[in-house]
């Protein structure tokens, strides 16, 4: 049986630029290829996301194993070499029947779960493995000009996401009906909704609503936010907690269109605003500027957090709870974003890689107040020359409504 395909391929340039790249930084390091099984990067190598494993010879052409679904891997790669397969015994034979080496071989340490490992392991008995995260990680974070495409596109949905909240929020409404019904907007507007984090076995799920201290409360994120969610097994998007009058509501969420993200978070509140949160609201995006300026080609990320640090935190002795409220503090002001949510380079101290040209990075300043929940902004940025160009568009403000 046949279907139309009603979707758009990853461009075949694309592909093959990509590789070419991994490529020189296989040489670069002297290893004879790499092999790539999970899924995020099987998809920017390939344009698939299949059952299978990639390998990407240091020179030549990659061989594309497929379990299933061959049919579609054949449709949606522009690689030639796709071939069926149903064991890992069978790629030494195969690399060794088109001539590829295999004495030392990349692979991405903090994606391949142990019992994939060892079944490699075994089918490459003389092959010494080293780790290539950091190589995948900085490849994938310098975007192209069709990847900063796909990504202005979420930004500008993402916006009309934040457009409509004004409009369904209203007293007495739990955290979880505000939710579910952004969640569903999202999904009317092409989001691509699966939530995708780098960490190995972290889960997300559409993004954090929190009414009042319920942004405070203890969260095993890897961001500031806090979160209650449903229940212990599903600590995600919001709880049952209800509105009230004059209480922040924290809504933060990634927006992601043809599977690269955006990220954004933007408070509102019912009626008025305290003062205490106005001012801690005002001060997060003093710094967000501060860091958006900052955002240029060859800034280095740690010289950047401990400079904005010590100049617009430490100066206005805002350190207690800013970037999230007691256990929930992280030491980070931003991070890279694309295929996933939380990608290379971080914004934080030891990390000393240049930032580049057209990486992409989500500035989230937030404060934890007591009483009042978190306050702040988050907001998407292309590193630019002129500093950090604005992706998710709309204002910074907190919205009263």
């Amino acid at each position: 049986m046949t279907h139309p395909m009603t979707y758009d391929l990853v461009p075949s340039d694309e592909i093959f630029s990509r590789i070419s790249r991994l490529q020189r930084e296989l040489v670069d390091a002297g290893l004879d290829g790499a092999i790539v099984p999970d899924g995020i990067n099987m998809f920017y190598y390939t344009g698939t996301l299949q059952n299978g494993v990639l390998f990407v010879p240091a020179d030549g052409d990659p061989l594309f194993f497929i379990r299933r679904s061959f049919e579609r891997a054949k449709k949606e790669t522009p690689l030639k070499a796709v071939l069926q397969f149903k064991s890992f015994r069978e790629l030494l034979p195969t690399l060794d029947s088109h001539g590829y080496r295999a004495g030392t071989l990349g692979v991405d340490e903090t994606t391949i779960a142990v019992s994939i490992f060892k079944k490699l392991s075994a089918a490459f008995p003389k092959t010494v493995f080293e780790d290539i995260s950091l190589k995948l990680s900085m490849i994938r974070s310098v975007k192209s000009e069709y990847e900063i495409g796909l990504i202005r596109e979420a930004g500008k949905r993402h916006k009309v996401i934040y457009d409509h909240i004004p409009g369904i929020i209203r007293e007495g409404m739990t955290e979880w009906e505000l939710g579910s019904a952004i969640h569903a907007h999202m999904l009317k507007l092409g989001y691509t909704g699966l939530g995708r984090l780098a960490a190995f076995n972290t889960e997300f799920f559409a993004g954090v609503i929190s009414f009042g201290e319920s942004c405070n409360y203890p969260s095993a994120s890897v961001g500031p936010d806090g979160l209650v969610g449903l229940s212990p097994a599903f600590p995600f998007l919001g709880g049952a907690k209800r509105l009230e009058k004059s209480e922040i509501a924290f809504v933060d969420t990634g927006f992601a269109y043809q599977g690269y993200f955006t990220d954004k978070t933007r408070i509102f509140v019912l009626n008025s605003l305290s003062k205490a949160a106005a001012e801690a609201h005002k001060i997060c995006v003093d710094i967000q500027e501060a860091v958006r300026r900052r955002l240029k080609p060859g800034a280095i990320p740690s010289e950047i957090f401990s400079e904005v640090y010590q100049t617009e935190v430490v100066s206005r002795n805002f350190e207690e709870h800013f970037m999230g409220f007691g256990s929930n503090q992280v030491l980070f002001l931003g991070h890279g974003i694309g295929l996933v949510i939380d990608e290379f380079p971080v914004i934080a101290g030891r990390v000393e890689s240049p930032l580049q040209e057209n990486m992409i990075i989500a500035v989230e300043p937030k404060k934890g107040i007591a009483g009042i929940g978190l306050v702040g902004v988050e907001n998407t940025f292309l590193v630019t020359e002129r500093g950090g160009e604005k992706l998710t568009p709309g204002s910074d403000e907190i919205k009263v409504v």
